[in-house]
């Protein structure tokens, strides 16, 4: 079965872990996927096990609108757009543990332009065109977080200004048979969730954490046209072994 046959699909932060999982998901489905990333090497891998994708290179920091508008020129219509990308670690460390006014302020501004900022405009820029065709899905990927805000605040915002944002454009575009919805993991066995945030943690993450395939198989489900009926939702996606 291919569910999402004909169907074109954008998906930010699709270079590794959760946005990787659903963009090949989607593929096997049927979609033709618009991979949206800043590390073309790990995109390229990604285009490899997906099959039917193309590459769009973009720092969402700066280019969210523009790259919106190149998947636009290259494929001619978007029915989806599944925002994955945030920014949480750089190549060496977690942005975990300082307060905020001990936080960098480009620290602040890199996480907030990723998080909030680029979906906003990205799917700004994309959304005249699913209103033209009266039909579109639109996916925002938060987070849960068991601590709350302590050590993670602006990494938090940003998470609870996607939810807000979904809750917020559903009821906009729904005069448009325009979907919007949220998914949000608890912790997920990504690679980078692996790197930074165990060691910190020192637990082992296997029995209480999601795997990156379990959140693509729950993001596909409002993907496609069986769950026409459900908008404006925010689903907290948790391993059933791990605590509240």
């Amino acid at each position: 079965m291919h569910p999402l046959k004909g169907k074109t699909a954008v998906v930010t932060g699709a270079s590794t872990g959760i946005g990787r999982e659903i963009a090949v998901l989607f593929a096997k489905m049927g979609a033709k996927v618009a991979l949206v990333g800043r590390n073309k090497p790990k995109l390229e891998e990604t285009k490899k096990l997906a099959g039917n994708a193309e590459i769009f290179i973009a720092d969402l920091r700066k280019e969210a609108a523009s790259v919106a508008h190149t998947i636009l020129e290259n494929c001619g219509k978007v029915d989806m757009i599944v925002n994955v990308a945030g920014v949480w670690h750089n190549e060496d460390k977690a942005y975990y543990g300082p307060r905020i006014w001990e936080t960098g302020e480009e620290e602040i501004k890199e996480i907030m332009d990723v998080g909030i900022i680029a979906p906003m405009l990205l799917t700004k820029t994309l959304l005249p065109k699913m209103i033209q065709q009266k039909y579109g899905k639109v996916i925002n990927i938060s987070g849960t977080f068991e601590s709350g805000a302590k050590g993670w605040l602006h990494y938090f915002v940003s998470k609870k200004a996607i939810e807000q944002f979904t809750i917020g454009l559903a009821e906009e575009v729904r005069e448009h048979e325009i979907q919007v919805n949220c998914v949000s993991p608890s912790d997920t066995a990504t690679e980078s969730y692996m790197k930074f945030y165990l060691p910190a943690k020192n637990v082992e993450p296997f029995e209480t954490c999601m795997k990156p395939k379990d959140i693509a198989k729950l993001v596909l489900q409002f993907a496609t046209d069986e769950f026409d009926f459900v908008t404006g939702q925010i689903v907290v996606a948790r391993n059933k072994n791990a605590g509240n």
